[in-house]
């Protein structure tokens, strides 16, 4: 990820005890009365399964059973089924003794498990869907796409920031039927920027909003801009100066419309927080929502949820593991319309369990794609995870559900690059060797 190089370079610096750690963590998280949602809690809760075994959660209980061996592997059958049999019908015979079947060809000896040798679904490739969710639909996405947007609906247009270094956004069509144009609808880069050969970063956002899409990148040192295409009037587009913008959302109230920055700073308005691009107000208005305590090291990731409450986050040091807090919609109207931030942590924090590196709406909740970077700073991911949210009956609060899996990684032959909502949808990005699409995922009715 190109923002990496800025937005996370303190964590370029962690050990790889911390980053050990937080792969622990990630596998870590439990429900509340249960013993496990899936077998990451097991072997978590429990530590390593007996020799042969392999940990299996059934019915909320860890369990353990037989290793389930790859398709095609037979280490060790011949051995035990031969052994101890009777002697006559068995020795020497021309079928068991020292056929090729039977003496270690490579399909009766082991064949290794790689992403090669990995059996794929066409939709969802080696991910496997979680219990509670079904897949409807799937679409093939374009190469170098660095983030995707889709309109509210009933019909769904979808949008993209495609290239790495002069980042540009494009129309991909209408869901399902995509037909990604060949042309750009806007450059995501100000004037002054175009051309630059090194130090500019586009960054993984793309969010629709009030008939407009909001991109950002930033540069060396921290400088960063956020870009505002005007869908019905191109000729309306501006850029904003937001240094260090991580992620963003867009967020409504009544008549207000507003974009939540996840940045340090908007306009001429400059620390760690959750900043909104207003609008809805003539002319635009730059209104810092939520301060950041001094703890954060970071930007972290932000989403806003159908029903309105709103999730920020930032990065701890000193493994620059990213935390998550819930925030209602009231108390965001409320520093809206007063122009007084709030303090983000003292609002209920999400528990994650884990590192991640992704955030979006799903419905009246929000998933994130939990993980951990390993020693060569690449994110190894274990699941995709859903928690509910809802305004609770006192003004102001939230209540936070239990981590519910959506999606989780058996290995990393198929790697998510994306998280959206469509509707009350999910919308992930998928790529693997059979290349890139896009595939809606919505809660089982």
């Amino acid at each position: 990820m190109k923002y990496a190089d800025v937005k996370r370079a303190g964590a370029r610096t962690k050990s790889l005890m911390f980053a050990t750690a937080s792969l622990v963590l990630a596998v870590a998280t439990t429900g509340c009365g249960s013993e496990c949602v899936d077998v990451y809690d097991c072997r978590s809760e429990n530590g390593p399964a007996p020799a042969g075994q392999e940990w299996t959660c059934a019915s909320e209980k860890c369990e353990t059973r037989p290793i389930q061996q790859v398709p095609g592997e037979d280490a060790g059958t011949d051995s035990e089924s031969d052994a101890g049999t009777n002697p006559e019908p068995d020795a020497g015979t021309e079928t068991d003794a020292g056929t090729e079947t039977d003496a270690g060809t490579e399909t009766d000896a082991g064949t290794e498990y790689t992403c090669e040798t990995a059996p794929y679904d066409p939709v969802l490739g080696t991910l496997q869907l979680q219990a509670g969710f079904e897949t409807a639909g799937s679409a093939p996405m374009p190469d170098d796409v660095l983030a995707v947007a889709v309109t509210p609906g009933p019909t769904y247009a979808v949008y993209a920031v495609q290239g790495d270094t002069s980042a540009d956004v494009y129309s991909l069509g209408i869901w399902p039927d995509l037909t990604p144009s060949s042309s750009p609808l806007f450059n995501v880069l100000a004037p002054e920027d175009r051309g630059a050969t090194s130090g500019i970063f586009p960054n993984r956002f793309l969010v629709h909003g009030a008939e407009r899409l909001l991109a950002g990148y930033t540069k060396s040192g921290g400088a960063g801009t956020v870009s505002l295409y005007d869908v019905v009037t191109p000729g309306n587009s501006s850029y904003v100066n937001s240094p260090g913008n991580m992620s963003a959302a867009a967020f409504t109230s009544g008549t207000t419309s507003a974009f939540l920055i996840n940045s340090t700073g908007l306009s001429a308005i400059n620390g760690f927080g959750i900043y909104a691009l207003v609008t809805s107000a003539d002319p635009m208005a730059s209104v810092k929502v939520a301060d950041f305590p001094q703890t954060a090291g970071g930007n972290g990731f932000s989403a806003v949820a159908n029903n309105g409450v709103s999730v920020f986050g930032f990065a701890v040091p000193p493994d620059y593991t990213n935390v998550a807090y819930a925030v209602a919609p009231s108390v965001v109207s409320a520093a809206l319309s007063s122009n007084t931030p709030f303090a983000l942590d003292a609002q209920p924090q999400i528990d994650v369990g884990s590192d991640f590196n992704a955030a979006s709406a799903f419905g009246d909740g929000v998933v994130v794609k939990r993980g951990a970077y390993d020693a060569t700073w690449q994110f190894v991911t274990t699941d995709v995870s859903r928690y509910s949210l809802s305004a609770d009956a006192t003004p102001g609060q939230v209540v936070i559900g239990e981590r519910t899996p959506v999606l989780s990684f058996v290995d990393q032959c198929t790697s998510v690059t994306q998280l959206t909502h469509l509707g009350s949808d999910l919308l992930v990005g998928i790529e693997d060797v059979n290349g890139e699409r896009l595939v809606r995922i919505r809660a089982v009715p």
